[in-house]
């Protein structure tokens, strides 16, 4: 294991320590629902990724998921829920592999992308997930991830400029991302598999429609250090927050994610890309087995309390 990826992992093993004062883990994914707070901010950019994965896993018919980078078991949990099969997750932090199975019993193990511990074609679907813009040898791993599936590997990853990517480099920003892609990056899996699919995500029109869904108050001081935005325009923001969660409700977050899906695939802005690579073009079926935004934004769990 390189050391930026040793460097990534202990960082890792601190966030999934997170918990409030009342002792409520603090998630990565929103695994409390819309409302439930306890999470990193942007649940409904979050919800507009997953429901892109199980959209594209609806194209696929298989037994077996495999969730790399899978974090608190979040989605691959509601992959089994959905599709009725069998999940694993694996992650580089080992208290996100021990939230994967308190949490959503989903067994988990702790791995470096690089090198998987699983036999070929072990698994018919292996899904990674806002990941790949992480490791420090993109090409490695992502062989990896065609080579422990037998039937397609979905991948989701942002699309950022070079600039900013020069930037997490140069300031060594803590798990930040690393590389910048495009829905060219992975034609070099050409070689090895039979199809790729690619669909934009995340229409960058919407992030502030998005904002006032979250109705989420933020943290003044570190976002105007991180992002530079107005204190006063933030003041603002967070006056209005308890309206905003009145005003906009599940119905709300269904429009935006069907409104996403379709705006980012119209124009060239889009700050998100999924791809399917498929080993045989025969596992990839034009009927969908139909997902809908209710089945997402009603997937959640009580309060889990840290208990080490």
């Amino acid at each position: 294991m390189d050391n930026y990826t040793k460097i990534t992992r202990n960082w890792l093993d601190r966030e999934f320590r997170r918990a409030s004062k009342e002792g409520i883990y603090f998630a990565y994914q929103p695994i409390y629902g819309l409302r439930g707070g306890h999470s990193l901010p942007g649940v409904t950019k979050r919800y507009c990724i997953t429901y892109q994965i199980m959209k594209a896993l609806g194209h696929l018919q298989f037994n077996s998921l495999l969730d790399v980078g899978g974090l608190e078991g979040y989605t691959a949990a509601l992959a089994r829920s959905t599709f009725n099969v069998n999940v694993r997750s694996c992650d580089l932090s080992r208290i996100a592999c021990k939230r994967a199975k308190d949490i959503f019993n989903v067994n988990s193990e702790q791995v470096d992308i690089h090198q998987l511990p699983y036999k070929d074609n072990e698994f018919d679907v292996v899904l990674c997930s806002e990941t790949l813009e992480h490791v420090a040898d993109i090409k490695q791993a992502t062989r990896e991830l065609i080579r422990v599936c037998n039937k397609a590997v979905v991948i989701t990853v942002p699309h950022e400029s070079a600039a900013v990517i020069e930037k997490n480099i140069k300031e060594k920003i803590p798990h930040g991302h690393i590389h910048s892609l495009d829905t060219k990056s992975f034609d070099f899996t050409l070689s090895i598999v039979n199809r790729l699919i690619s669909r934009k995500m995340l229409c960058p029109f919407l992030k502030i429609p998005r904002a006032l869904i979250d109705a989420r108050e933020v943290d003044i001081p570190d976002i105007v250090k991180i992002k530079c935005y107005s204190k006063i325009l933030l003041s603002i923001y967070n006056f209005f927050v308890p309206a905003f969660r009145v005003i906009f409700n599940k119905r709300s977050v269904g429009l935006l994610i069907y409104l996403d899906d379709f705006l980012a695939n119209i124009n060239s802005f889009y700050s998100g890309i999924l791809f399917i690579l498929l080993k045989d073009d025969k596992n990839y079926f034009k009927q969908q087995n139909n997902f809908t935004v209710s089945q997402l934004l009603d997937f959640k769990i009580p309060y889990y309390h840290v208990s080490s």
